[in-house]
């Protein structure tokens, strides 16, 4: 009872900003990001369950209030009854600081419960953004013709309709927004986090003797890499000299990676890697460094940070035509090559030297720090 009071107790007196976001990767350095450039006493962050701490820390800054509800069980059933005890829990918490703040930032809309606090609370809207993750929004296209789907889509509808703004990765996110849910509000297209940003590193080679073309394929074990589109595209070059390097240290099930690893290995032999241990950023980033070719295959936005990490280093991406993120890359001027167009191909292609460093001077001036503050201000005195 104690430990829930305290989280009712915040003891900055200049509270204005509300930001409401799960525990994820790129979680902290948000909270860093706006501690540094802005001031910490005018912010407060309350993370709600996401990723455990154990898997993705959690660094402890005093506008943080962590809450993990009772929200994620094995069981389904269980878990709704769970859901539906812990807005006990979470309401009270959310009501209190939403009436202290001026405005109110949604980080990524997935949990149903948000959905419903702002369809009773209908008043918080009027000074509540809502920063698109991708899923969030995307979700649109799996909606199920049940009669009670049905009730809760109205509400949803009506709720991601009438925010006072939308934070977007690319414009054609917002465009979907207004069809899809009839959004109204304002539009703000940028990066959001500093995951996003150009990345000026010089690192060392990781691989030693390296005379292979080294290509990554999607960011994570999540189904919707759609792996397996891309494996099946590659497999006419199996017998060239590359190395296929596939990232499934988080996301999707166990079931899913065992078999895709199965796949790969049966298409490309030795030739197929599975990433199977999570690195740490700097890791990761010395990792991809010696990567040739990045092969995206999602069918929405999704994995910009990747995407923009790899632009920035001088590396040929390759992305589907019809996702809002390749639109939005070429609008800019930065050279995407096309996912679709690699059944054409001989050989795999990447682009020459002049190109790249082009996409990275774009990628510099586009996706600055100093840009992202701009962005983040602009909408805080909106």
């Amino acid at each position: 009872m104690i430990e829930y009071a305290i989280l009712f107790y915040y003891k900055g007196k200049k509270l204005k900003y509300l930001h409401i976001i799960p525990n994820e990767k790129f979680t902290t350095p948000c909270i860093e990001f706006i501690n540094k450039n802005f001031t910490d006493e005018e912010h407060l962050f309350l993370v709600i369950d996401g990723v455990s701490t154990k898997k993705i820390v959690l660094k402890k800054y005093q506008n943080i209030r962590h809450i993990v509800s009772l929200y994620k069980v094995q069981n389904r059933y269980l878990g709704w009854i769970f859901s539906i005890v812990s807005l006990c829990f979470l309401f009270p918490i959310l009501f209190y600081y939403s009436i202290k703040s001026k405005k109110i930032y949604f980080h990524g809309l997935f949990d149903k419960r948000y959905i419903l606090f702002l369809c009773i609370f209908t008043f918080f809207l009027k000074k509540s953004y809502w920063l698109v993750w991708g899923g969030d929004l995307y979700c649109y296209r799996k909606r199920k013709n049940k009669f009670f789907n049905k009730i809760y889509y109205k509400i949803e509808t009506f709720v991601k309709g009438n925010f006072r703004g939308y934070l977007t990765l690319t414009k054609g996110d917002y465009v979907l927004a207004k069809k899809w849910f009839l959004a109204k509000g304002e539009s703000y297209v940028t990066p959001m986090y500093p995951n996003s940003l150009y990345k000026d590193l010089k690192l060392d080679n990781f691989f030693s003797n390296k005379d292979e073309l080294y290509i990554q394929i999607g960011n994570s074990g999540d189904p919707e890499n759609n792996h397996y589109d891309i494996l099946n595209k590659l497999s006419k070059f199996k017998d060239d000299r590359i190395k296929i390097y596939c990232i499934l240290s988080y996301g999707g099930s166990e079931v899913y990676k065992r078999d895709l690893i199965k796949y790969g290995n049966e298409i490309f032999k030795e030739k197929f890697i599975p990433i199977l241990n999570f690195m740490k950023l700097d890791e990761y980033m010395k990792f991809i460094s010696n990567i040739d070719i990045a092969i995206f295959a999602h069918k929405r936005q999704q994995g910009v940070g990747n995407i923009s990490s790899f632009l920035s280093m001088e590396k040929t991406v390759y992305l589907r035509e019809d996702v809002t993120t390749y639109e939005d890359f070429i609008n800019l001027g930065i050279k995407i090559k096309s996912f679709e167009k690699i059944n054409e191909l001989e050989k795999l292609e990447i682009f020459n030297k002049e190109v790249l460093r082009e996409n990275k001077k774009i990628m510099k001036r586009e996706f600055s720090e100093e840009r992202l503050k701009e962005q983040w201000q602009e909408t805080f005195e909106a």
